[in-house]
């Protein structure tokens, strides 16, 4: 039993040495990233859209060297800037000849959202301090804007969808890409060396655009250019929405909020 304990000693000191060497030895690091993301329209795309943008994203970025503070990578964000969510009645007449044999009722439930997402090349520049790692980001990417309008089946009979999948159609009424550029400051909080707080904010231009805005969906009005009587019968080309996209420059302020992973 005594050899017994001091092998297990030795084994548990060895693996603990070795550990110890290999992460004090350890040249590079890798984080990924995850948080909570705001979008500030600026300039001249604040004129047209007063909506903060909510969501989230991640990001991961590659240290070659632990000694030299220069990290490079990428980051994602996806937010929704407008939703509107309404229910609407389509009424379908069953007739022989000139008579109604019947009226079918098909309650629907009309969703529409606007949503922005932005994505970065990024160069970061990492204060080598223990705990508080103040960094700066130099970062060029892209904006994607698009508005999209999903029709669900809210009937007990599912008229125009199946049961296990309510959604009728989905039409997608704007899409428009765009590059961005710019630079940011953030601050991760290391609360042990695997696990990190990370806030960061991010002063971003962006190109020009088309996009909706939260009114424009308030004031659409959907109208079927067809009477559909089954699931077949209707598409995205049946739907009838007037509407007109705002074209600007995008420029935005982006701030996150969230947890930084390094391995």
């Amino acid at each position: 039993m005594r050899n017994f304990t001091l092998l297990f000693l030795f084994f548990t000191s060895t693996t603990y040495s070795l550990t110890a060497q290999t992460r004090a030895n350890k040249s590079n690091a890798f984080f990924f990233d995850l948080g909570f993301d705001i979008g500030i329209p600026m300039h001249e795309f604040k004129t047209y859209n007063e909506e903060v943008g909510v969501g989230g994203g991640f990001g991961f970025f590659y240290q070659p060297s632990v000694k030299i503070p220069i990290l490079i990578g990428a980051d994602f964000a996806f937010m929704n800037n407008g939703y509107r969510e309404e229910t609407e009645t389509l009424y379908v007449e069953i007739m022989a000849g000139q008579q109604v044999l019947e009226t079918i009722v098909i309650p629907m439930r009309v969703q529409m959202s606007n949503t922005v997402n932005t994505g970065h090349l990024d160069l970061r520049f990492l204060s080598p301090t223990k705990f508080f790692k103040p960094y700066l980001d130099a970062f060029v990417g892209f904006n994607h804007f698009s508005t999209n309008t999903s029709i669900y089946d809210e009937s007990e009979e599912y008229y125009l969808s199946e049961e296990d999948n309510p959604l009728i159609t989905r039409a997608n009424q704007n899409s428009d890409w765009t590059y961005n550029y710019g630079g940011a400051a953030g601050l991760v909080v290391e609360l042990s060396e695997n696990f990190l707080i990370n806030i960061r904010v991010a002063y971003q231009l962006g190109g020009e655009a088309e996009y909706f805005v939260e009114d424009d969906i308030e004031d659409w009005d959907i109208q079927f250019t067809s009477v559909p009587t089954s699931q077949d019968d209707i598409s995205e080309d049946d739907l009838e929405i007037s509407a007109y996209p705002k074209e600007s420059e995008t420029d935005m302020i982006l701030g996150t909020i969230g947890v930084s992973f390094k391995f």
